[in-house]
């Protein structure tokens, strides 16, 4: 308790002087310090696993948690944790969302599914098919086409408009992408027009072809700002992007990082990539409306201790929307997952070790200094 104190404090005063000419003092501690609360959503006997993300939406004035993990759809009130109910959704026929769905995001008006590589699929909270929207067209020397939200790249929508923000990823980077940039894509849904936001990998990528790992950006689009931030792996700078310009900012951790390549293997006809997972890298950003923060994830550090135990230090390097730096909170991704959600009274994570079979615990952060 009196530890926490001290950092609340420190950065009291870090943010009681916004005023002064003096450069920030940097801030570090630890992310179980600011814990404030928990919230306990309850599992039916047919659920092995909660999302880490959900979205909180009011529907006839209740307030509700939805996320979606596989196929499954789950509803609870909010705050009181309980399951409300649940919603399969099909893979195939006139309401089917496709065998291979790569992403989705959750809005007032409904879900949008990433189906088969093909189409955007518009669905209800009951599971109906409302729509379907063929995905934008890429030239051959993009390679493999992959829309997805993997690695910490969210969609967005904007219900006036009727648009989607989605990223396209690649499973590895190779040589030809080097020249491309039409990488993150705003999708018209009233005329199927996509248009790109384009940027360039740096450089020094091309010391990193057919890595998994630290070939992958991460994208966010801030919509009250109109900007586009890219994380990249490797580069302790975030590449800012407002559709007209772009700019690098400086987002560097404090702790010493060691990047490590991953190795491909020949078995047969396929090529397996295989990651290093000790290496260090850069993932990607997380906004916290309340608190008005920009989280940028890093893995710092992953090893295999002489029990036989893996340890883990990853961080959230915090920036305000000046994009400077205020401080970096730690914590083991093994413990607590990288990835939350945002209520109107608190942005959630959920911790990765349940005490029970029936229930899963998210904890709340106060990162209102």
């Amino acid at each position: 308790m009196m530890r926490a104190m001290t950092i609340l404090f420190g950065l009291y005063l870090l943010f009681s002087c916004t005023d002064s000419k003096k450069e920030a003092v940097f801030i570090t501690a630890d992310l179980a310090d600011f814990i404030v609360d928990t919230l306990y959503l309850e599992k039916d006997t047919l659920t092995k696993s909660l999302p880490q993300g959900f979205a909180f939406l009011e529907q006839n004035g209740k307030s509700f948690l939805f996320g979606v993990i596989g196929r499954r759809m789950y509803q609870y009130s909010y705050p009181s944790g309980e399951l409300e109910g649940t919603v399969d959704f099909e893979t195939e026929g006139p309401d089917g969302i496709g065998g291979f769905v790569s992403g989705g995001l959750i809005t007032e008006d409904g879900i949008f599914f990433i189906s088969d590589q093909k189409a955007i699929v518009h669905t209800d909270f009951h599971g109906k098919v409302l729509d379907r929207f063929p995905l934008p067209n890429v030239p051959e020397e993009r390679l493999a086409v992959n829309f997805s939200v993997v690695n910490g790249n969210r969609m967005h929508y904007d219900k006036e408009k009727r648009q989607l923000i989605l990223a396209d990823v690649p499973f590895v980077l190779k040589e030809p992408n080097m020249a491309y940039q039409d990488w993150v894509w705003r999708y018209d849904l009233k005329n199927g027009i996509g248009e790109p936001i384009s940027f360039s990998y740096p450089e020094i990528y091309s010391a990193y072809y057919d890595d998994p790992e630290l070939g992958l950006y991460s994208h966010i689009f801030l919509d009250m700002e109109n900007l586009h931030l890219v994380s990249f792996p490797v580069t302790d700078s975030l590449l800012v992007v407002d559709g007209k310009s772009s700019k690098w900012v400086n987002s560097k951790s404090s702790a010493p990082l060691v990047f490590q390549k991953g190795k491909t293997n020949q078995e047969g006809d396929y090529v397996v990539f295989s990651p290093s997972m000790e290496t260090s890298r850069y993932k990607w950003i997380i906004f916290e409306p309340m608190s008005q923060l920009l989280l940028r994830y890093v893995d710092i550090e992953t090893k295999v201790l002489d029990n036989g135990r893996i340890q883990n230090k990853s961080s959230f390097i915090l920036h305000n929307l000046d994009f400077e730096i205020i401080g970096e909170l730690f914590f083991d991704n093994r413990q607590i997952a990288p990835s939350g959600f945002a209520t109107p009274n608190g942005y959630f994570f959920k911790l990765l070790n349940p005490d029970s079979d029936d229930r899963e615990a998210y904890i709340k952060v106060g990162l209102n200094f």
